[in-house]
């Protein structure tokens, strides 16, 4: 085992620790600088999700997309359910699937040049 799959697959699970407790505070007033910003912010969470999950489990990457997609739908049911603030969004759903599907697609890229894991 690499000497930093332990720091790689720690930092994903900080991720994922870090990113629910976000999506269930109260939504601070932000800046929005364009329409669907809130989108773009959850397929970029996705895709770092992603890379840090396939970094860490590269044999694993259909298993880890799959997990994350439902790791999203788990965020909107608990933000629709669980809180009094904040709302479950469908359209949130398939901008964290479209993420995790573009960090999986940059895995493979990675893989092919060499750079990262195994494509899986």
């Amino acid at each position: 085992m690499p000497r930093s799959l332990p720091l790689v697959r720690s930092a994903f699970i900080l991720a994922l620790i870090v990113i629910f407790i976000l999506a269930m505070i109260p939504l601070p007033e932000a800046i929005t600088v364009f329409s669907f910003q809130d989108k773009v912010e959850h397929t970029g969470a996705f895709i770092v999700l992603m890379l840090l999950g396939g970094r860490g489990w590269p044999a694993r990457l259909a298993a880890l997309f799959v997990g994350l997609v439902g790791y999203g739908l788990a965020i909107e049911l608990c933000q629709h359910f669980l809180t009094a603030n904040r709302v479950g969004d469908p359209w949130d759903l398939l901008a964290d699937a479209l993420g995790a599907a573009a960090g999986w697609a940059l895995m493979h890229a990675m893989a092919r040049r060499g750079q990262g894991g195994s494509p899986g």
